[in-house]
This record gives structure tokens, sequence and C-alpha cells, in this order.
């Protein structure tokens, strides 16, 4: 009898082993209920954060992550979440999955943002000249700006500021790049007094 179900247990983990080499060779073959889940789990997930239902949205995502741990949208809208919570942690912890899963210039504008608004301006700079690299863009270029002034860049901050105008001559670009004139001739003051 104990022959019997060894036996039968053998024939019953060959078989499942013999089907697994099938899928893995036709993927087509294999069961699609991992998918169908996962398109499920990623609607109900979408539906919540449209209807901006923050923290049935944050648990949505988080079953859509244990799926699909790549899922580029889970990451993003999880850190889009985050921020609005004033999780910022954990909104850059998301953010860089999400710029380490698909790097593109939305992907790192999302990093640079929660970056600057984290106060971290050294990160943001990065992050924002790394969106620029993908595509520059006169917002990209006007982030890039506002985080060089909070650094006290201010010569970066008008060069960045200059590029977003050659893309977008939008008045307030203008205005808040001569803003940021005055404060370098006032930092340039300031410094000289102290040298005198």
């Amino acid at each position: 009898m104990e022959i019997a179900i060894i036996l039968i247990a053998f024939g019953v983990l060959a078989m499942s082993l013999n089907n697994q080499k099938l899928t893995d060779r036709h993927p087509h073959l294999a069961p699609r209920r991992q998918s169908t889940q996962l398109s499920h789990l990623s609607d109900f997930a979408d539906r919540l954060y449209a209807e901006r239902k923050w923290l049935a949205a944050e648990k949505a995502y988080l079953n859509v992550l244990k799926v699909d741990h790549k899922n580029i949208t889970a990451y993003t809208h999880l850190g889009v979440i985050y921020s609005t919570q004033k999780n910022m942690a954990d909104a850059i912890e998301c953010f860089q999955m999400a710029a380490r899963i698909r790097p593109s210039g939305s992907t790192f504008q999302n990093l640079a943002l929660v970056f600057h608004d984290n106060r971290n301006y050294m990160k943001a700079i990065a992050a924002f000249e790394k969106a620029i690299s993908f595509e520059p863009t006169a917002a990209r270029y006007l982030g890039l700006a506002k985080a060089q002034r909070r650094f006290s860049d201010f010569s970066g901050a008008i060069a960045s500021l200059d590029k977003a105008i050659a893309i977008d001559k939008s008045p307030r670009l203008q205005e808040l790049r001569a803003e940021i004139t005055v404060e370098l001739t006032a930092n340039k003051t300031n410094t000289n007094l102290k040298q005198s």
C-alpha cells in the first residue's frame, strides 16, 4: 500500500514537472489565472485612485504589488498617494522603484518633485537633470530652477529658466527669472560687503 502511494506521488510529481516544462516552452499554454487576477486587482485599485479614496487605493495597490512586484502604475500611484499624505519617505521609495523599473522623464520628474517637497534640493536637482536628459520640457527646467534657487545656485537657476523660456515664453517664467536675477545681484553685493 505504501509503495502504491509513493508511486502515485512520484507520478503526480513527474506529471507536474512535465507540465511545467511544457508551459515554460509554450507560455501561451500557461494558466491565465494570475494575469486575470492582476487585471482585476489593477482595475479595482485604479478605480479607487480615480475616486481619491487614498487609503483603500493604497491597500489595493499593495495587493497588486504582491502579484506583480514590478508594476509601474502601482508604484507611481502609491508615490502620489504617499505624497498627498505627506509620507515623504514612502513616496520617495515608490518613485525610486518606478524610476528603476522604467527610467523615463516622467518617473524622474516625479522623483525630483518629491525630493523637492522633502527639501532635499541636491537630490531634486540630480533627478530633474535626469528627467531633462530623457525629454527637456519647460516644466522640468522650471522645477530644476526652483531647486537650484533653494540650493542658492542662482546662476544655475537663471540658466535653467533661460532654457525653459526658450521652450515656453510664458510671462510667469520671465518674471521668475527677473526675481532670481535680483536675488543673484543682492547675493553678490552681500558677499562683496562681507569681504570688505
